[in-house]
């Protein structure tokens, strides 16, 4: 760590010649390592949140056992399976990284953590815990290496608890806790253990270099990168470029305008908070407008802050200055503006302060850009991105109220990410809240925190919630598409009339990092037979027709197959491939039984012989049984036939391992579109 420390810091003293491979090798989460890591897109990464989400079909609660009727809760436990006195909530295959840990407890107000649960991490296939400890003890601060700014609890995070201590692994990862259902729980009027969870991973292809978590690694510098708020977070030592100016209503002021290739690296500004809503900065990079919004929604502080924002990246700091330190890249030129619209009453007095860099672009980093959405729905859910291309969400800001009620429900809507065209969603939440890393409607207040916040708290449902997170370690990446929503109320059964104002903070490009090259159904007799599909000897099929997740229920009407024992044999005749290549896998998952039996084994995947990629195991979900899985393959470029074994991984807790439909994407080839197809049948316009 020493010696990426210091090439670090030589890429910030733009002494770039040495350093450049130690960026290129920093893993996608290591985003302190340097500036080009935040900005940088990558097809190999995966980052999957797994949660205590709603099986489907059943109301808010997604408890363990709790005050709804069984009609109404059919499938209460949340867990991936029980296994002996453990319940298991993440069990990963292959290399990857736990970003974010978020949990919340208690019944209507968050309450401590019972101190008889404990929390297991087991390592790269560690038969003893790497990590044992009482679960309230990994948010104290009393268990290094999770100790603020890394963790925060209830208090501190608003209802609360999270960790976004990374926990790196190898080879794979199981997270267990112990005493976390049933009853004697201290810290419940009535004995109950209630439990939501969300965790963040990546999942990287086999071959990537990683140094495992051995229960005392401390990334000191992400706790470094995080201790600061209002100055540049890479310390880049970047001499400031310092304006002063008045904005009168209806006027602009351009800052600074620079051509060739480099960094906009940081903006700062002072001025009255009145002013917040009726001025605008507007930034062009390479032409484009990347944002035009008012400083109160990009900087994610509004006059009626009650805390304002205080993020690593942006904010505003102590002495009134706003700030944001988002490394925006640029290859022919960039802009700085500001203009203040008519609602401005008097002129104001504007200093600014800018840093730009001139260290080259790498070809891998994504264009800056931030997007404002404002809108009510009465039911359904606010769409907060829906694009093409290849990027990564690296923060959301909103402000969320209800409309014509006085319902804090609206704060109830889980979040769901659709990637890459997948039906079923690679993220589902648990709540408006709970997403910012708070806890039952933020019933601490406001706060502000280095990655999450809450800078204005609805007290009674006839108010404003307004909330920020950065998404760093933890971002949303897409390789091909996104569309990420947010549900407004408890359900699409139970809706909340309500409005959110929302800004996506990304880096993106317009070409996809990955396309579909080829798909089968292995209902299909034809392309099973193209294929050269084999079921496992002892599979068991049936037509099932059921819905994926998410709302609204997606339906699909396909031939399922599961078995115990025995590998699953295919190949795709591709000609020609381009890595990064994905293997996505889409199945039955309502067998199991959800929080003790796993809905779907997980897999080893082979290609060519050769170990390539993994499948972990899926919760159960009887009522919306269809689900889809990605794998990211370690395979290099080439031609010709690619054959695929899958060995699954059964066991007492994830007895069966499905199949029903098989997709291979890869890296860009042109000549895919020659004729408009694709390989699944979307044609090229898609691909805008």
């Amino acid at each position: 760590m020493r010696a990426r420390r210091s090439c670090r810091r030589a890429w910030l003293l733009a002494a770039f010649v040495g350093c450049g491979a130690a960026h290129a090798d920093s893993l996608p989460w290591q985003i302190w390592d340097s500036p080009d890591v935040l900005a940088r897109l990558d097809a190999n990464d995966i980052v999957v949140e797994t949660s205590s989400r709603c099986p489907g079909g059943c109301r808010y609660d997604r408890s363990n056992p709790g005050a709804e009727n069984a009609i109404d809760n059919p499938h209460p436990l949340r867990w991936l399976y029980a296994d002996g006195g453990e319940v298991v909530l993440l069990d990963e295959n292959g290399p990857g990284a736990l970003t974010r840990l978020w949990l919340t407890t208690g019944f209507g107000t968050s309450s401590c953590i019972d101190p008889a649960t404990r929390i297991r991490f087991y390592v790269d296939g560690a038969i003893v815990p790497t990590l044992d400890v009482a679960l309230a003890q990994l948010f104290d601060g009393s268990t290094a290496p999770f100790t603020p700014p890394l963790v925060a609890d209830r208090a501190q995070s608003s209802g609360g608890y999270v960790s976004h201590m990374p926990i790196a692994y190898a080879q794979s990862l199981r997270v267990a806790l112990t005493n976390a259902q049933g009853m004697g729980n201290p810290c419940s009027a009535d004995g109950r253990r209630l439990l939501w969870y969300q965790f963040q991973h990546h999942r990287v292809a086999p071959g990537a270099s990683i140094a495992s978590f051995d229960g005392t690694s401390d990334e000191s510098a992400w706790r470094a990168f995080l201790e600061h708020a209002g100055d540049d977070p890479w310390n880049g030592l970047l001499a400031p470029i310092n304006t002063t100016t008045t904005l009168a209503a209806n006027a602009s002021e351009t800052f600074d305008a620079r051509s060739g290739s480099g960094w906009l690296r940081g903006i700062r500004l002072h001025l009255p908070r009145a002013a917040y809503s009726a001025v605008s900065l507007r930034v062009r990079i390479d032409g484009d407008v990347a944002f035009d919004m008012p400083l109160a929604d990009f900087f994610a502080t509004a006059a009626d802050a009650q805390r304002p924002a205080r993020g690593v990246l942006a904010g505003e700091d102590a002495s009134g200055w706003l700030y944001a330190w988002f490394p925006m890249p640029f290859a022919t030129s960039a802009s700085v503006e500001l203009h203040a619209d008519a609602s401005l009453l008097s002129p104001v007095a504007v200093d600014a302060s800018l840093v730009f860099d001139n260290v080259a672009v790498p070809a891998q980093a994504g264009r800056f850009n931030a997007s404002l959405a404002d809108d009510c729905v009465a039911s359904g859910s606010f769409v907060f991105d829906d694009v093409r291309g290849a990027g990564k969400i690296v923060g959301v800001a909103a402000r969320y109220h209800a409309d014509g009620v006085a319902n804090l429900g609206y704060l109830e809507g889980d979040e769901r990410a659709f990637v890459d065209d997948a039906s079923a969603p690679a993220w589902y939440g648990t709540g408006v809240e709970d997403f910012f890393s708070g806890g039952f409607y933020f019933d601490h207040g406001a706060f502000a925190g280095p990655l999450s916040g809450a800078t204005r708290v609805d007290a009674d449902g006839s108010g404003v919630t307004a909330a920020y997170r950065l998404m760093l370690a933890d971002a949303l990446p897409y390789a091909g598409a996104l569309r990420l929503t947010q549900e407004a109320g408890f359900s699409s059964a139970q809706p909340v009339a309500a409005c959110a104002r929302r800004v996506v903070y990304a880096y993106r490009q317009t070409k996809p990092l990955q396309i579909a090259y080829d798909a089968f159904e292995i209902g299909d007799a034809a392309a099973t037979a193209a294929h050269d599909h084999v079921a496992a000897a002892d599979a068991q099929c049936q037509s099932l027709s059921a819905a994926f997740e998410g709302e609204p229920a997606l339906s699909r009407n396909a031939l399922a197959c599961a078995g115990t024992s025995g590998a699953i044999h295919f190949s795709f005749h591709v000609g020609d491939w381009s890595p990064p290549l994905r293997l996505r896998r889409t199945f039955d998952a309502g067998m199991g039984s959800p929080g003790v039996v796993a809905g779907s084994a997980g897999a080893r995947i082979f290609v060519n012989g050769v170990l390539a990629g993994s499948f972990a195991p899926v919760a159960s979900n009887p009522v919306r049984r269809w689900q889809q899985q990605d794998a990211p393959l370690n395979v290099l470029a080439g031609s010709g036939t690619l054959d695929i074994d899958i060995v699954p991984d059964v066991s007492a807790h994830a007895p069966l391992f499905g199949e029903s439909r098989w997709e291979l994407r890869g890296g860009w080839k042109d000549d895919i579109f020659v004729d408009g197809f694709d390989g699944i049948g979307r044609s090229a316009r898609h691909f805008r």
